[in-house]
């Protein structure tokens, strides 16, 4: 195990116990979430060393690495994300300069695959090696390994997209300089995480999916992608919500506090109602999942 002796986001050397949680999707082991005394980020602490963490995403239902449709909740959750595609690339699409794109943690390619066809100049860097050649056979994409991210040439993208894969990335402060670099000056990098400042994960605590420990490594709230942003002279441009992540999580957040190996009808629906109340009562600061713009400071 790694024991991070730094904060990530303000590099602050004290921290406290905030919760002990299982891995609740693989190997039902404990892990810990501390938080920063200076700034209040929360990360788990210590993580598996970089040569093991790949080990707990080799799990049958780590969904965005597959194309399983084999149950109902598979099924529902492809379908949203088909739908989801087309709304990424609108705001890509209406933030970015030009029509140079990256997709960080592209998965099975199907994002980018869709820009792909809108006529755009794509690539995509992926960790998962299954993931990769899926979105290479499936899609024709120019993909490669994540280590190739600093083998790429300064300014070259107009756009960067990330979604919901800074919160694995584990070199925080290394990686996010690279993106920087790589981006064009006017360009945008679009980041989509979850938000542990959430309703949904006040109600479901050490049960929140979206804590998924011990692969997220970190557990951002709005301050931090800030916060971050600001520490590489970068700015949030705009704010959105995934409104539809509160159901995804909820579904199964509710399937791990029942102890339950599958997704019953019951539990889908439960969960149902507990992100519809989530996204009822939320806001910009407190939506399951949100997206953040960041553009340089002008």
């Amino acid at each position: 195990m790694n024991t991070l002796q730094t904060c990530p986001i303000c590099s602050g050397t004290e921290h406290d116990h905030f919760m002990t949680a299982k891995d609740l999707n693989f190997t039902k082991e404990e892990f810990t979430i501390v938080q920063c005394n200076a700034c209040s980020f929360r990360f788990t602490n210590p993580i598996p060393t970089e040569d093991k963490i790949g080990d707990y995403y080799k799990a049958d239902n780590y969904i965005s690495h597959t194309s399983s449709k084999k149950g109902l909740f598979e099924r529902l959750y492809h379908m949203v994300r088909s739908r989801a595609i087309k709304k990424k690339f609108a705001l890509v699409k209406k933030h970015a300069k030009g029509d140079h794109h990256l997709d960080i943690g592209c998965g099975t390619g199907d994002f980018l695959a869709y820009v792909k066809a809108q006529n755009w100049k794509t690539k995509g860097l992926e960790p998962s090696d299954s993931a990769r050649q899926m979105a290479i056979d499936n899609h024709g994409l120019d993909v490669e390994s994540i280590d190739q991210l600093p083998q790429l040439a300064d300014h070259q993208f107009d756009s960067i997209s990330m979604w919901h894969v800074l919160e694995h990335v584990y070199h925080l402060n290394t990686d996010f300089a690279q993106y920087k670099r790589v981006l064009k000056k006017d360009g945008t990098l679009i980041i989509a995480v979850p938000n542990c400042a959430s309703l949904d994960a006040q109600y479901y605590k050490e049960y929140w999916a979206a804590y998924d420990l011990p692969i997220h490594l970190y557990h951002f709230q709005p301050k931090d992608i800030r916060a971050l942003a600001a520490k590489f002279d970068m700015e949030v441009a705009e704010v959105l919500p995934m409104k539809f992540d509160s159901f995804y999580v909820s579904m199964l957040s509710e399937k791990y506090k029942a102890g339950k190996e599958k997704l019953s009808i019951g539990l889908m629906i439960k969960g149902f109602f507990k992100g519809l109340k989530s996204n009822s009562k939320a806001n910009n600061e407190s939506y399951s999942s949100q997206i953040y713009v960041l553009k340089n400071k002008k």
